[in-house]
């Protein structure tokens, strides 16, 4: 059984889906968590990831944090430092918009980068620099996709992120594994969230059709890996990015409407 007992965990676009799910996971592995996103801390305590984790018994507070903001994520970081320290940080905000090149507009094309490119910078920054100044171990896990490993037709600016963000995570893993901060992303593959709902019927079932085992994941089958990085069984996986996608990445390519 993996114990976080002790541990401060920090992840960002945490009300919802596999942030929600990873939130509530680490809390029942007996992490404190922190959700640092833009909606928690508005949320009615009893709709709220924190307000779920509490009535769980677990220990959790929310954050108001815009990731593309620098200054305030390194004010938000600093003081969650400076109150219960930071051992994990899951960078899980990140946004969507369809479009093959000559599709995307600079508004949906800025927007993916300051998001999940800027946005995972600028807190892994915040996190490391804290673990650092400490002198203390961590775990910072990414939450990249597998449209970061392979093109995925239609997503030109949402792929070229994903594949920024796993550059970054490898670049990391490198740089600070010495220090005993472990640096890794988790790649989902499809998974049954409010981003995915862009797929119709047909759509998806070709995408079924083409995973191995035949299905979608849930947030919880992604959680348990962020689980996994984010404890001491991954010690010694460094600047990784572990797939979780039924098979997908092994099996064929993307084909729908062929």
């Amino acid at each position: 059984m993996i114990d976080l007992a002790g541990k401060t965990a920090v992840v960002t676009g945490g009300s919802r889906g596999i942030g929600r799910a990873a939130a509530l996971t680490l809390a029942a592995a007996g992490a404190r968590v922190v959700v640092a996103d833009r909606s928690d801390h508005r949320a009615p305590a009893e709709t709220s990831t924190s307000g779920e984790i509490v009535r769980r018994g677990g220990s959790a507070s929310s954050v108001p944090l815009d990731v593309t903001d620098p200054d305030a994520v390194s004010s938000t970081f600093a003081a969650i430092e400076a109150e219960h320290g930071i051992d994990v940080l899951v960078n899980n905000a990140g946004v969507l918009v369809s479009g093959s090149l000559t599709d995307t507009s600079d508004e949906d094309w800025h927007r993916q980068m300051r998001v999940n490119v800027d946005g995972t910078f600028y807190c892994m920054r915040a996190a490391v620099s804290a673990m650092l100044a400490a002198g203390r171990p961590g775990k910072v896990v990414n939450v990249a996709s597998i449209s970061g490993l392979r093109a995925n037709p239609g997503f030109s600016a949402y792929c070229t992120s994903k594949f920024a963000m796993i550059g970054m995570t490898r670049q990391a893993g490198i740089d600070y594994a010495a220090h005993g901060i472990n640096v890794n992303a988790v790649a989902p593959g499809f998974v049954e969230t409010d981003m995915t709902a862009i797929y119709d019927a047909p759509v998806r079932r070709a995408l079924e059709g083409q995973t191995p085992n035949g299905r979608w994941a849930s947030p919880q089958q992604i959680a348990d890996t962020i689980l996994y990085l984010s404890s001491s069984l991954s010690d010694h996986v460094v600047g990784e990015v572990v797939a979780v996608d039924g098979g997908w990445l092994v099996a064929t390519p993307v084909q729908v409407g062929a």
